[in-house]
C-alpha cells in the first residue's frame, strides 16, 4: 500500500471514529477498524466502548426471523421444546453482566462474540448446549453418589463413550440420547440465543479488571504490592437484557431409529425412552426446560461465571 493509500485509509477511520453512532455494525468496527491510539492508551480505549452503543435496526426483525427459522425446522421434523411459550422461546433476562468470548483472539487483549452480519452480540448454540450438557453430567454424578476424582473421570468416559447400549442405567441412555456421543448425534437441536431488544435500546456496558501483580502473571517474578496495577477495560452485555432460548427435538430422527432394526445393542430399554418422549412429549419439555434453567441460573453462561457474571433470571 503506497502512502497516498496509507493517508486516504487514516482519514476514512478517522471519519468513523468521529461519526461513530451512524454506523450499526459493531462487530466490524471491533473486528477491523481498531486505531493504534485505542491499543495503546487505555482511556482511549473506554471511551470507544462507551461509544458502540448503538444498536442497529435490523434487531426489529430479528425475534420475527428466528420464528420464521424455529417454524422451517418443525416443517422438517423437529419438534419445539418451547411451543407454549411466547415467541416460540424460551424469554429470560441476564441478571448480571454476560461476556461470552472474553479469552477470543483481539488486538485490545479482551473480545467479546458479536454476530458477523447483525453485530449485535449472542450466545453461540455450542456454548449453550455446552453448560445444559454439563448439568446433565453433574446431576448423575450426584445421583449416583460420585465423588472422587477417579469416578468423574470414568463417568466422562461412559457419557462420551461412542457406543450406547440397552444395559446401561437410565440417567445415562437419556444423557447419551439427548446430547450424543463420538459416533452419536443427539435427538436435541440448540440454536443460537439473541437479545430481544428495540434499536433505541443500550445493550453494552464496560468493565474493568484489575490485575496487581502484572510481573508475576508474565514474568514469573515474586508478587509484591508495589506494583503499579493495570486496568484491563472490556465490554460486556448489560444486566436486565432479555435473550430467546430455542431447542429443538428431531422428532423424525427419532422414529427413523426407532424403525431401524439393531440401532443399538440391546435396544429394548433404548426404544422405551425414545417412544417415552413420542407419546409423553411434556415429560421431556419439561426435563430439558428444568436443565436449562438450571444451567442459566445456577451455572452461568460465557466468561468470568465464578464471580456472578453470565446469570440469568
Amino acid at each position: 500500500m503506497n502512502d497516498g493509500k496509507l493517508k486516504n485509509y487514516g482519514k476514512l477511520i478517522d471519519y468513523i471514529y468521529n461519526n461513530i453512532d451512524k454506523y450499526e455494525n459493531t462487530s466490524l468496527i471491533l473486528e477491523k477498524l481498531i486505531k493504534n491510539d485505542i491499543i495503546e492508551q487505555p482511556e482511549n480505549k473506554s471511551k470507544f466502548f462507551r461509544n458502540l452503543t448503538k444498536i442497529p435496526k435490523i434487531v426489529d426483525n430479528l425475534p420475527q426471523r428466528v420464528t420464521n427459522q424455529v417454524e422451517s425446522l418443525e416443517k422438517l421434523g423437529y419438534r419445539n421444546i418451547f411451543n407454549n411459550e411466547s415467541n416460540k422461546c424460551l424469554n429470560l433476562k441476564t441478571s448480571s453482566r454476560l461476556v461470552v468470548g472474553l479469552g477470543g483472539g483481539h488486538v485490545l487483549e479482551t473480545s467479546l462474540t458479536l454476530h458477523h452480519i447483525f453485530g449485535i452480540p449472542y450466545i453461540p448454540a455450542t456454548a449453550l448446549k455446552g453448560v445444559v450438557r454439563m448439568v446433565s453430567f453433574w446431576e448423575i454424578a450426584e445421583k449416583m453418589n460420585i465423588r472422587t476424582d477417579k469416578e468423574i473421570e470414568v463417568l466422562q468416559k461412559q457419557l462420551y463413550d461412542s457406543e450406547i447400549a440397552g444395559s446401561e442405567d437410565d440417567d445415562i441412555l437419556r444423557h447419551k440420547l439427548l446430547f450424543g456421543t463420538q459416533n452419536f448425534k443427539g435427538v436435541l437441536v440448540f440454536l443460537d440465543a439473541y437479545p430481544h431488544i428495540q434499536n433505541t435500546q443500550e445493550i453494552f456496558d464496560v468493565d474493568v479488571m484489575n490485575p496487581h501483580y502484572f510481573q508475576y502473571y508474565t514474568k514469573e517474578e515474586t508478587p509484591g504490592d508495589w506494583e503499579n496495577p493495570i486496568p484491563i477495560v472490556f465490554l460486556t452485555v448489560k444486566k436486565g437484557i432479555p435473550f430467546c432460548f430455542n431447542v429443538l427435538f428431531d422428532e423424525s430422527r427419532t422414529k427413523e431409529i426407532l424403525n431401524k432394526e439393531n440401532s443399538f445393542k440391546e435396544t429394548k430399554k433404548i426404544k422405551k425412552i425414545l417412544n417415552q418422549w413420542l407419546n409423553n412429549f411434556p415429560e421431556l419439555t419439561n426435563f430439558v426446560n428444568n436443565l436449562l434453567k438450571s444451567a442459566l441460573e445456577e451455572y452461568g453462561l460465557g466468561a468470568k461465571t465464578r464471580v456472578g457474571y453470565g446469570r440469568f433470571e
